[in-house]
């Protein structure tokens, strides 16, 4: 994280910072810092991170068309017609799980 003020991290319950077997955890008990030296004003200096890269998508191109799909399953299109919509695959799920009951 970089920032040219300040950043603010804000978490509900707990804050941990991890590295190198050492850690900083901020909560409700306070602040505990753990490693095998704890170094407070003796110098030092900070690292250095490196900012976000995003790489952005390949080569765009138009969509085929600008008209949806037809829908896969004609059973699909009746039900979407009657306001009833209809999922094979839920359908299959919920008449196994009422043969399992039985």
């Amino acid at each position: 994280l970089s920032s040219g003020l300040k950043v603010v991290l804000e978490a509900g319950a707990e804050l941990t910072f991890k590295a190198a077997g050492s850690f900083i955890k901020l909560d409700a008990s306070g602040v505990t810092l753990v490693g095998p030296q704890i170094k407070i004003n003796s110098g030092g200096s900070p690292g250095n991170g490196t900012g976000a890269s995003p790489i952005l998508p390949g080569k765009v191109v138009a969509a085929d068309s600008d008209k949806a799909g037809e829908l896969l399953i004609q059973a699909q299109r009746q039900a979407l017609m009657q306001k009833k919509p209809l999922c094979a695959i839920c359908e299959a799920a919920k008449r196994e799980a009422a043969d399992a009951e039985q």
